[in-house]
């Protein structure tokens, strides 16, 4: 318990920082730092989490004056958000029995400060994106859902939202039409994003078992678009491995072995796969 509480005391820690003090957001390259539950899918991989915007944005500066929010000021029309009050907290006890009191207030503060914020500048896309975040920590999927659900209203060719409501919808609303339609939607947007293949060929893999067939051509398909990816090569061999086509996985295990010939556990690997053909 002692380390469980430890390692939720830094992830608060990084949160309130980073979100309160700085307010300075994470690009993608760090783009899977908040983890999803290990149990949330039974079997699924745990590495996976939503997505850190991916556009700085100065905390003096307050909404509507950076990057992104700039190029919502052009004139258009907007649907009006329907959702619920982003600033409504609805947590969910299993999700929040780790956090002191402390902890819990500071991310309903911020819950808050993103509220007043998109209620002030509605096409703040930031702010939506925050809120949704902050909401998934504390259990608020629905809140969540909605609040990044009208991210994609008003920017509706960006690939963030879309990329996290693929992953809400998969592993905690289990709506896995929808997950496959969000992640679409994100790769139509971001066709060089790796992570996004891999999560829907997870989805594929283990959940909706209607398309589990379709895993391996996912991530083929992202080989197509960001050709000797690892992270899609190594995905590739290991689901070949787990439908006992060893003779394909070995294949692919071969060429993430020409790009890191250092690596012993791909080395075995390899031997392993061998003496099962």
């Amino acid at each position: 318990m002692g380390i469980l509480l430890s390692t939720r005391n830094i992830f608060i820690g990084v949160i309130t920082v980073f979100l309160v003090v700085s307010a300075v957001f994470f690009r993608d390259s760090l783009s899977r730092m908040l983890a999803f539950r290990p149990d949330s899918v039974r079997h699924a991989p745990d590495v996976i989490g939503e997505r850190i915007t991916d556009v700085s944005v100065d905390a003096a500066d307050g909404p509507g004056t950076n990057e992104q929010a700039a190029l919502t000021e052009i004139p258009r029309e907007i649907s009006p958000y329907t959702g619920r009050n982003p600033a409504e907290i609805r947590p969910l006890p299993e999700e929040i029995k780790l956090f002191s009191e402390e902890q819990l207030e500071k991310l309903y503060s911020t819950i808050g400060i993103h509220a007043r914020a998109v209620r002030e500048n509605p096409l703040f896309f930031n702010g939506w994106i925050q809120i949704g975040i902050l909401k998934k920590v504390i259990g608020d999927f629905e809140g969540a859902r909605d609040a990044w659900e009208y991210a994609g209203v008003i920017e509706p060719l960006n690939s963030l939202s879309f990329a996290n409501l693929g992953e809400l919808y998969w592993r905690y609303l289990h709506e896995y039409e929808k997950s496959e339609l969000n992640f679409r939607i994100s790769i139509k947007h971001k066709p060089g994003d790796p992570l996004t293949y891999i999560s829907l060929a997870d989805l594929y893999h283990y959940s909706y078992k209607e398309k589990s067939g379709e895993a391996d051509d996912v991530l083929i398909e992202g080989l197509g678009v960001i050709p000797g990816d690892e992270n899609l090569m190594r995905h590739l061999a290991s689901i070949y491995e787990f439908r006992g086509e060893y003779e394909k996985s070995l294949e692919w295990w071969r060429q993430v072995a020409v790009k890191n010939p250092s690596d012993q556990s791909v080395i075995d690997k390899i031997a392993e796969l061998a003496n099962k053909k």
